[in-house]
């Protein structure tokens, strides 16, 4: 699956999800580089290579979806959900840029070192919550899932998952990542 068919699969589940939803989805989903844009910088990460990231999104969101169905009785609100597996890795973007022109090679950048892909994917939900003005009353709650989506400090976390939905998040992306 090329990131592409990736992101059109996203943006089917967040129309099915709400109108709102999907204005503040259009954030990620506007932006060019998403689609394109690699998973990792290195062969040995998972989903390297061109459209990686929009892959593992959805994978991630799937999962995510799929298992709070499961647990019913205890699920969390599926659109908050949604929306922390969709932002969970924008980060990315800025991270990772490509050493060729046919995007098969990624490297790490200086905006990495500083920021970090979490770091920045909670800054990217938190100005668009602000910009339009939607889910404001679950701002924190997504936020917090997105900053501890690596589940533990040392690896790359600023904070442990202490939630619901963070615990979702973190083990549909440990899945996505590790299978």
């Amino acid at each position: 699956m090329d990131g592409y068919v990736a992101t059109a699969r996203l943006m089917d589940i967040a129309d099915s999800l709400s109108k709102p939803t999907r204005s503040l989805a259009g954030v990620v989903f506007d932006n060019p580089k998403f689609p394109m844009w690699s998973g990792a910088s290195k062969p040995t990460q998972h989903h390297y290579g061109k459209g990686g990231l929009a892959v593992h999104t959805l994978e991630v969101a799937e999962l995510c979806l799929k298992n709070n169905a499961y647990f019913a009785e205890r699920a969390v609100d599926e659109r908050h959900l949604f929306l922390a597996a969709l932002f969970h890795d924008v980060g990315k973007i800025w991270d990772y840029e490509p050493t060729n022109e046919a995007m098969t090679e990624w490297t790490g950048n200086e905006h990495k070192c500083k920021i970090h892909h979490i770091s920045r994917s909670g800054i990217v939900w938190s100005q668009a919550v602000d910009r339009l003005k939607l889910f404001e009353s679950v701002h924190d709650d997504v936020l917090h899932a997105i900053l501890s989506h690596h589940g533990l400090r040392e690896w790359g976390s600023p904070v442990q998952p202490q939630s619901s939905m963070a615990w979702l998040l973190h083990l549909c992306d440990n899945m996505s990542a590790r299978m």
